[in-house]
């Protein structure tokens, strides 16, 4: 089992990944990953959601990548409006996999929205 740390606890658990939110910023982070998912489901670039209750959210787990394209950032906050975000870092490659099927990028980590983003500090405008 792995383990991370931020505005929730990941639990990476075999094939699947619950987070679980430590904060207020977390749990609408769970909340905004659940509207985002149900929304965008059908395109194939974000990580299949299994369930959210209470901000707590199961997923897929997905192979991480160890960097990822500005196209694909790019391309992402054109396709999902919601993420294109001042302050959400779409280029952490830590926030992205690899779906094993397709081998095409999968963003794992899509919580935030701008109301949540200016929640972080410093918020930069």
């Amino acid at each position: 089992m792995k383990i991370k740390l931020s505005t929730r606890l990941v639990l990476v658990l075999g094939n699947i990944v619950i987070k679980i939110p430590l904060s207020k910023r977390g749990y609408l982070q769970g909340k905004n990953e659940k509207q985002l998912h149900d929304k965008y489901k059908d395109t194939g670039v974000i990580g299949e959601l299994y369930s959210e209750r209470f901000g707590i959210v199961v997923m897929k787990r997905y192979p991480v990548c160890s960097r990822i394209p500005n196209w694909m950032v790019a391309g992402i906050k054109k396709d999902i409006p919601e993420l294109n975000v001042i302050n959400c870092d779409l280029h952490n490659a830590k926030n992205w996999g690899m779906d094993p099927d397709s081998y095409g990028f999968i963003l794992i980590d899509y919580g935030i929205n701008e109301e949540i983003s200016k929640m972080y500090k410093p918020y930069k405008k």
